[in-house]
C-alpha cells in the first residue's frame, strides 16, 4: 500500500545512482509508480546500469546534462546526498516548486511504523551508530542499521522484515532535504568545521545538522555532545528531553559504573561514544542494561577503517583510520596515543577547499609526531605547509610508503588518518581503507 505522501504522485525522479539512489528507484518501482532515474553521463556508460537491469526500461534512464526539462515535469524528486539542491539542472524544478526530498525522507515514509534513532555529527557517527545497533541487538531487539553507512534507509522497506528500531546514520547533506523525518531519539555528537566544498560558512553546515530536530515532539530525546556549534540558538529550545555531554567530563556515575579497561578500543572519544549508546538503553529502560552494556564494552571490536589495528610489523604498530576525512577526525585519532613511542602519521587526499590549512591543528602534536608522510592530491601542498615545523616526506601513494617500510625499520605507531576525502585516488574511504590493509598485510 502506498504511504499517504505518495498517493497522488504519478511521476517521480531519482537524481543520483549511488547506493541510496538505486535503492530508492527499486522501492518506488515496486510501488507501481512511474520512476525516472537520472545520473551523470549517458545511461549506457553508468557503472550502476547493471543494478537497474530488469527493473526499468532504458527510456526511463536519463543523462543529467539533459534532465532539466524532465525534472520540471516531475511531481517529486528524490535527491542523492552527494548532489546539492542548488545544482543547476534542478533550477527549473525549483522555480516550479517541485518537492525535492532526500532518500531518508522516502525511507521514513515507507517504514513510518518503525521507531527511528538517528545519529549525526561531524565525527563519530559511524562508530556510535554501530554501537547503538549492536547494544540494542544484545538486549534482544531486532534492529535495522543503515542510512549513511551500510544499507540505505529504503532497504528497510524493501527487506519486508519486521524491526523494533531503525538506527540511522544521517549526514548534513541528507538532513538538508527532509520534511517529515522524525526520530524518536536524535544525536548531534559534535559540530566542527567540515565540508568546506559545500558550505561557505559553519553556520550553514550547523543549520543542516540541527535540522535533525525539525520534527521532535514531547517525549522524544535529543542528545548533544561538545564541541557543537549551536546555530541558531532557538534550536536548543523544545519540549523534548535533552541530554548534553562533553567527552572530557562524562557523568561520574557512567565512568565509575563500568570497567573500560577491558575495552578493545583506544581513546577517550570512544568512551564518549559508549556513553551516547548507553543513553539509548537508559531512555528505553532496557532491562538488565548495566549487565548487557558491560559485556558489550568488553566485546565490541569497533568499526572498520576507524582507528582499526591492522598489524605489528617488526615493532611498528599500524592503524587504519581511513574514515578520517577531516582534520578533527585526525586530531581525535592522535589523542588516542601518547608521546612515549615514535608516531608516524599519513596525511593526504582530495582537496576540499583552497582555505584548508592544517598546521595550527597539528602543532599541539609536534612533540608526539616523529614524521608525516603525505599522499594524494594534497601531498605536495601539505609538504610545503608543514615542512618547517615537522619532518615531512611526500611519498605520493600508499604503495610507495609500503615499499619504504620494507627498507626502513620504523618502531612505534603508524597511523593512516588522511584528514581528506578519498576520491582523488580511491572510490571512497572504504576502498581506501581496504587497499591500505591489503598492502600492510602484504608486509612480511
Amino acid at each position: 500500500m502506498l504511504p499517504p505522501e505518495l498517493v497522488k504522485i504519478k511521476r517521480i525522479a531519482v537524481f543520483g545512482m549511488a547506493l541510496s539512489g538505486i535503492s530508492a528507484v527499486k522501492a518506488l518501482v515496486s510501488l507501481g509508480l512511474e520512476v525516472h532515474a537520472v545520473n551523470e553521463g549517458e545511461p549506457d556508460h553508468w557503472k550502476e546500469r547493471k543494478a537497474l537491469e530488469g527493473i526499468m526500461s532504458s527510456s526511463f534512464l536519463h543523462a543529467q546534462a539533459q534532465a532539466d526539462e524532465l525534472f520540471s515535469q516531475m511531481e517529486m524528486i528524490i535527491l542523492s546526498p552527494g548532489i546539492p539542491i542548488t545544482h543547476e539542472v534542478l533550477k527549473k524544478a525549483r522555480n516550479k516548486n517541485v518537492p525535492i526530498l532526500s532518500e531518508i525522507e522516502l525511507g521514513f515514509w515507507l517504514a513510518r511504523n518503525v521507531p527511528v534513532i538517528a545519529i549525526t555529527g561531524t565525527n563519530g557517527k559511524t562508530t556510535t551508530t554501530t554501537m547503538i545497533a549492536e547494544a540494542l541487538e544484545r538486549s534482544g531487539k531486532k534492529v535495522f542499521c543503515g542510512g549513511n553507512i551500510g544499507l540505505p534507509y529504503t532497504e528497510l522497506f524493501r527487506s519486508g522484515k519486521t524491526f523494533d528500531y531503525a538506527v540511522i546514520e544521517v549526514s548534513s547533506f541528507q538532513l538538508e532535504t527532509i520534511r517529515d523525518f522524525h526520530p524518536m531519539i536524535s544525536f548531534i555528537l559534535n559540530i566542527t568545521p567540515n565540508h568546506t566544498e559545500r558550505y561557505t560558512c559553519i553556520e550553514d553546515y550547523a543549520k543542516a545538522k540541527w535540522n535533525i530536530t525539525k520534527n521532535l515532539k514531547r517525549g522524544d530525546l535529543l542528545v548533544v555532545g561538545k564541541p557543537t556549534y549551536s546555530f541558531p540558538q532557538d534550536l536548543y529550545r523544545g519540549h523534548w528531553t535533552k541530554i548534553e555531554f562533553d567527552q572530557k567530563s562524562l557523568p561520574s556515575e557512567f565512568v565509575q559504573g563500568f570497567n573500560f579497561e577491558v575495552s578493545k578500543l583506544k581513546g577517550d572519544h570512544n568512551k564518549a561514544n559508549f556513553y551516547a549508546a548507553y543513553c539509548v538503553l537508559e531512555f528505553l529502560q532496557i532491562p538488565d542494561r548495566k549487565v548487557i552494556f558491560q559485556q558489550f564494552i568488553r566485546e565490541f571490536k569497533g568499526v572498520p577503517h576507524r582507528l582499526e589495528f591492522v598489524k605489528n610489523f617488526n615493532g611498528l604498530k599500524i592503524y587504519n583510520d581511513a574514515k578520517s576525512t577531516n582534520i578533527e577526525a585526525t586530531k581525535t585519532a592522535l589523542k588516542a596515543f601518547d608521546d612515549k613511542e615514535p608516531c608516524y602519521l599519513i596525511l593526504g587526499g582530495k582537496l576540499r577547499s583552497e582555505s584548508d590549512v592544517f598546521l595550527d591543528d597539528l602543532k599541539p602534536f609536534k612533540k608526539m609526531i616523529t614524521e608525516i608522510f603525505t599522499i594524494g592530491m594534497t601531498g605536495e601542498r601539505l609538504f610545503h605547509e608543514l615542512k618547517n615545523d615537522f619532518s615531512v616526506e611526500n611519498v605520493k601513494t600508499i604503495e610507495a610508503l609500503i615499499e619504504k617500510l620494507k627498507l626502513n625499520k620504523l618502531k612505534g605507531n603508524l597511523i593512516f588518518s588522511p584528514a581528506h576525502p578519498s576520491f582523488d585516488q580511491f572510490k571512497n574511504y572504504v576502498h581506501r581503507g581496504e587497499e591500505f590493509k591489503r598492502l600492510v598485510n602484504s608486509l612480511v
